[in-house]
């Protein structure tokens, strides 16, 4: 939710997120795989907006990727 993330759509993929995991911000799914946090930062404003899942970073995040984005996560584990 930082500057550059904002800017870019930040607000609406995390709506997204919020909606396709039916949890608030703080929250974590049924299924204990995710937590959802909203952060001011970490540092990667070239790639804005970003969404990270333990430590692999998604970059310039589209809205029709939130859908590709959580089902590779759910593959790995």
């Amino acid at each position: 939710m930082g500057t550059a993330c904002f800017v870019r759509g930040a607000e609406k993929i995390s709506h997204e997120l919020k909606e396709k995991l039916n949890i608030s911000s703080g929250g974590t799914t049924t299924d204990n795989l995710f937590t959802l946090k909203e952060v001011r930062c970490i540092g990667a404003c070239g790639l804005a907006p970003i969404i990270m899942i333990d430590d692999k970073v998604f970059g310039r995040v589209k809205i029709e990727d939130i859908d590709t984005i959580l089902k590779e996560f759910k593959e790995e584990v």
